[in-house]
């Protein structure tokens, strides 16, 4: 007998492996096929094993991602990447929205410079795992997005702007197809986003979302409706912000080796004031884990008090950690 069907019938033979399903038995059904004749079944198990360190190339992003986060969950306050965390030395604003600072600061000269530093820090952490039947994890997660007049010398190199967003979500793995993608995750959360100003300069907005995660070979897509918590008039300080910032997000990611393209895509649908924003992010590797990084935008809602102030930037930097 061959000596791979020899080994399959006694991996398929092996006691409760018959019955298993999902991502693991896909990653031993792909790894057979592609093993040498003196592999072990040991070994195809140890390739294909959610207890290792080492992502699996039998396994998607996602689920290598997934993977690393339980086993660091079981640790108490483990700080794991949520969004992207780069730094961005050099990034070109085309236009930098001067009149919001004209308007709160009108006998001071508020002259910004073309070229600022953007960076963005994302954490977070597990609150509890393995809920609602062992199909749930509930994560709560921080992320601040500045914009850095470091080279404005002339005004003591301030910040302009800074974002920040707290976050928490319950995630669930659930495998199902749609238009010849696998689902993975569904996600379900609430976020706060402002940038901590008072008076004409404060900006802030509270959402429910909801996420799904789609794959397909090296393609991963994300779709994320929401809705914005609505607020008091007297108390809003961005009333308009839906119609700039739309009513979802649509995240595209496609892994060459060890490149990384990202798309993001927000439209408001509206014929009369169509407003939106696109952005364009490409990483790739330079030395271990610092990797390379080019991002550009166009549109509105870069940063909360853009929200309504058309942006057209690009920068280099690096990055310290991906999306996946």
């Amino acid at each position: 007998m061959n000596k791979k069907i020899l080994l399959l019938s006694l991996f398929f033979s092996l006691p409760g492996l018959a019955n298993n399903t999902g991502s693991y038995q896909q990653c031993l059904t792909l790894a057979f096929q592609k093993a040498d004749d003196n592999m072990t079944v040991g070994e195809l198990k140890q390739q294909c094993s959610p207890s290792l360190d080492a992502p699996s190339p039998y396994q998607s992003a996602v689920e290598n991602r997934q993977r690393l986060e339980q086993q660091a969950g079981w640790n108490a306050f483990s700080l794991m990447p949520h969004k992207p965390n780069y730094l961005i030395v050099s990034y070109n604003d085309n236009q930098p929205n001067e009149a919001v600072l004209n308007n709160a600061f009108p006998n001071h000269d508020n002259d910004l410079q073309h070229v600022e530093t953007k960076f963005q820090l994302s954490v977070k952490i597990p609150l509890l795992q393995n809920i609602f039947f062992g199909k749930g994890d509930w994560y709560g997660a921080y992320t601040n997005r500045s914009f850095w007049q470091q080279f404005n010398k002339t005004h003591s190199s301030p910040f302009r702007e800074t974002n920040h967003e707290a976050e928490t979500w319950l995630s669930f793995n659930h495998h199902y197809s749609f238009a010849g993608l696998k689902g993975s995750v569904i996600r379900a959360g609430f976020t706060h986003q402002s940038n901590g100003q008072s008076g004409s300069l404060s900006r802030s907005w509270n959402r429910i979302y909801s996420e799904f995660i789609l794959e397909r070979g090296d393609l991963y897509l994300s779709f994320k409706p929401w809705y914005r918590i609505p607020e008091a008039s007297s108390s809003d300080d961005n009333a308009d912000i839906n119609d700039f910032m739309g009513h979802f997000e649509l995240r595209s990611l496609y892994k060459l080796n060890d490149h990384t393209v990202d798309l993001l895509f927000r439209n408001n649908f509206k014929s009369s004031r169509n407003r939106g924003a696109i952005e364009l992010g490409w990483s790739f590797p330079i030395h271990n884990k610092v990797r390379g990084y080019v991002q550009w935008f166009n549109g509105y809602g870069e940063s909360l008090i853009d929200y309504d102030n058309h942006t057209n930037s690009i920068g280099f930097g690096v990055q310290l950690s991906d999306w996946l």
